[in-house]
């Protein structure tokens, strides 16, 4: 009787693991590993928990293969290929087990061939990149930043609110026919303020390309880079602390930090955009530059564009090759006085070099006046408007001083910096 008893309770189990299934579909799993055509005017669907692409997997999709699945795994040497489109649906949406959680999609890349298809993200609780272990295939993927990076060389459109990319340390990559659609704010590439992992293009020559980066969601910080030649460049994007760049003072700066470098040496024009949240207490939006890393808590700090509040644009920047270079680091400065730089010496002799008075910095205030006298406090030069452009033409070699105002803004007060200038045309020996 207890024997029967025991069957009884085992059929029951069985039947309620089976009827739990059925709802959820947890530990269902759908593989493929070889040629699947989808036709013009029809639709695939994948509900199962798990999907695998093996590694010779090969689809060609004039239609759309619709996913509600979990976890994707894409083995390296799977190929994706047609005129239709893969699009990626919330789990918690799918019509065959509708009792399936709701989240995020799990999808690991492994670095494998471009996929060559409009991917639609429809997922509003985010497509996160992650490694998903190898369901048997015994392929030899990747490991590290690499390990999970998703290749796109088609047009990958965060088709809805809530449609973010969430790296986790490993690169969202673009070919030179990839791109990206339907960012905003509530549709955009998370760096989990880390650069680990990077947004990837690869130009094949001089077009723009917005890269829709935050270090969270809703924190909307995208790079806008054009460069001269064509390559690829890396962008990524943390706060302060995490870039373990040094400031002289954080106050005057917004609390973000690009990270932005190529496969080649290349200038590239750049726009930045952030929000006014982040700005520190003494951040001036109308006279902010974009400033380069130069190491030792000094940047390269030019004032080019300013659009709209919060976009800040700066052009002819040299990009670094390395990744942790000082130079591929960048933020947003609003000017000081700590951003001039007046020199004691110059050598107007016509070579090229140090033949004007340059005072750097200068172009970040709105206005300023010079006034440049000689040792008997004669006045030999004066300036409303001051361009870098005086030579001394005329005047013996020597001493001067100079008087220099300057203003951060129309309704900002002057500010007065003076001191010496030694004029010499050839040094003796």
């Amino acid at each position: 009787m207890r024997t029967l008893r025991h069957i009884f309770l085992l059929l029951f189990c069985v039947l309620v693991a089976r009827k739990s299934m059925a709802q959820t579909g947890i530990g269902s799993s759908t593989v493929d590993n070889s040629l699947v055509t989808i036709t013009t005017g029809t639709v695939e669907q994948r509900f199962s928990e798990n999907t695998y692409f093996g590694p010779n997997a090969n689809w060609n999709i004039d239609g759309t293969l619709e996913i509600y699945s979990k976890n994707v795994w894409i083995a390296p040497g799977a190929t994706f290929n047609g005129n239709g489109k893969i699009v990626i649906f919330n789990p918690g949406d799918n019509p065959f087990y509708n009792a399936m959680a709701s989240g995020s999609t799990v999808i690991d890349g492994n670095n494998g061939g471009f996929i060559n298809l409009l991917i639609e993200n429809r997922n509003d609780k985010n497509l996160d990149l992650n490694d998903i272990s190898d369901p048997g295939y015994a392929t030899a993927n990747p490991s590290g930043v690499a390990s999970a990076t998703l290749n796109i060389a088609n047009t990958l459109n965060l088709a809805v609110d809530g449609a973010n990319i969430i790296l986790n340390g490993h690169n969202l990559a673009f070919n030179s026919t990839g791109k990206v659609t339907g960012y905003s704010r509530a549709r955009m590439v998370v760096t989990g303020n880390s650069i680990s992992g990077h947004v990837v293009k690869d130009y094949a020559g001089s077009d723009g390309f917005v890269f829709p980066v935050g270090i969270a969601l809703q924190d909307y910080t995208p790079a806008t880079i054009t460069p001269n030649t064509a390559g690829k460049i890396y962008v990524s994007v943390q706060d302060y602390n995490a870039s373990n760049t040094a400031l002289k003072n954080k106050a005057l700066g917004m609390d973000r930090m690009w990270n932005i470098y190529g496969s080649v040496t290349t200038k590239i024009n750049m726009l930045l955009q952030h929000n006014a949240v982040t700005n520190g207490a003494l951040f001036n939006d109308q006279n902010a530059g974009i400033g380069q890393y130069l190491g030792n808590s000094n940047y390269s700090l030019e004032k080019g564009s300013n659009p709209t509040v919060g976009l800040h644009g700066r052009n002819d920047i040299l990009l670094p090759t390395n990744m942790t270079a000082n130079s591929a680091y960048f933020t947003k400065l609003s000017v000081s006085g700590t951003n001039l730089f007046v020199p004691n010496l110059f050598t107007p002799n016509g070579d090229g070099n140090n033949d004007a008075f340059e005072i750097r910095g200068l172009s970040l205030f709105y206005g300023n006046n010079l006034v440049i006298v000689n040792r008997w406090g004669n006045e030999v030069y004066k300036s409303n408007s001051y361009h870098n452009d005086w030579t001394g033409e005329g005047l013996n070699e020597g001493t001067y001083f100079y008087k220099l105002n300057v203003k951060e803004a129309a309704d900002s007060k002057w500010t007065t910096f003076t001191g010496y200038i030694t004029l010499v045309r050839k040094f003796k020996n």
